[in-house]
């Protein structure tokens, strides 16, 4: 089921949650202080600035991960992911997103963005 909720509130503390991608141990993730995280990936020509997750690593490129590829959000208690429009598109579950709307993730959802794997890990 998808959530549309309204404009994000900021933050008042810097939300954590962990992300495991591939097989890997889980990494720790921070929300900045409006509560977003832009994930993608950086080209040889472009530095990551801005960029919170960079699935480059991770054969982002030839898994069809665009540059600005999605979100992460904090608002209302809860962490959100949002499609931010992307070439390939982001599952939730095996679910395409609707670009630009935002679904409210729970522990052990596994996003795709393209086909990089992402499995989210709430405490």
């Amino acid at each position: 089921m998808f959530d549309y909720p309204r404009k994000p509130k900021p933050a008042t503390q810097s939300p954590r949650f962990k992300l495991r991608i591939g097989s890997g141990r889980p990494i720790m993730m921070d929300l900045e202080a409006f509560g977003w995280l832009l994930v993608g990936r950086k080209t040889e020509k472009e530095d990551d600035e801005g960029l919170g997750l960079d699935l480059t690593p991770f054969g982002g490129l030839e898994k069809g991960v665009s540059r600005n590829h999605a979100a992460f959000s904090y608002m209302e208690g809860g962490i959100y992911i949002e499609d931010l429009g992307s070439t390939s598109g982001t599952r939730v579950n095996g679910l395409p997103l609707k670009p630009n709307q935002k679904y409210h993730l729970r522990h052990n959802d596994e996003i795709e963005f393209g086909s990089v794997r992402v499995v989210v890990v709430l405490n």
